[in-house]
């Protein structure tokens, strides 16, 4: 009989070669106590990241390879259509995020009720061409919505299996995860998590895809204050 992991742990990568090993030790020494399967998924990388994560000697580790570049949401999607745990983390390639910080995010949805829990990065260690689309974006949902936190971008995430496979990712909608799960009726907790400054590699934020961020937010808004108009009306 097939023993299904507790953890699935999905990581969208693209050239992250000079992070994978760290962030794999960092994960084998956070989670040590947890059972997990770890799922890189490697969106067309162009370095050594996808030969490196084949040849780790971790047992756990599952690759998921595209064959064309597809984005991030496109990446968290088929990892999440994959995986097989009980509850279902999300995080960054890039060693920000740190591992360390899942157990206490396990024990608050495990034990309260909650259907996600959410890293909030209190000390962000980003560049300002990250930080200020995520403020106005973050301000945009709390005032528009009845969703009421501070760091709704924040790759870290856990979930119950069920909310994590009903989120839609396309597009940009990755950013928006927690909100969306919140439109469907989750129960969300946002925490306090470390957040490390970017050692290797460089950021593959660009100024033009704040524009395509606000757009997606806004649609998502309109779609949801519609959809609230006409529950009314009926």
């Amino acid at each position: 009989m097939t023993v299904l992991p507790l953890l699935s742990i999905v990581i969208p990568v693209f050239n992250e070669e000079h992070n994978i090993n760290l962030l794999i030790e960092s994960v084998e020494n956070g989670l040590s106590s947890y059972s997990y399967e770890l799922i890189f998924v490697d969106d067309f990388s162009t370095d050594g990241s996808r030969k490196i994560i084949e040849a780790h000697p971790n047992p756990y580790i599952i690759l998921i390879p595209f064959e064309d570049k597809k984005g991030q949401s496109s990446a968290l999607a088929a990892g999440i259509k994959y995986a097989r745990g009980q509850y279902i983390v999300t995080m960054d390639g890039d060693l920000q995020n740190d591992p360390s910080d899942i157990p206490k995010m396990l024990d608050l949805i495990q034990n309260e009720g909650w259907d996600m829990i959410i890293g909030y990065r209190q000390n962000r260690q980003d560049p300002i061409l990250k930080t200020v689309p995520s403020k106005i974006a973050n301000f945009l949902i709390r005032k528009t919505t009845q969703l009421h936190i501070r760091d709704s971008g924040c790759a870290l995430k856990v979930m119950n299996s069920k909310t994590a496979k009903e989120i839609p990712l396309h597009g940009e909608l990755h950013r928006f995860m927690a909100l969306n799960a919140h439109i469907k009726g989750a129960r969300i907790k946002e925490v306090p998590i470390i957040h490390r400054p970017r050692i290797y590699g460089a950021s593959k934020y660009g100024l033009e895809r704040t524009f395509k961020v606000l757009k997606d937010l806004s649609i998502i808004i309109f779609s949801h204050k519609l959809s609230q108009s006409k529950r009314v009306r009926t």
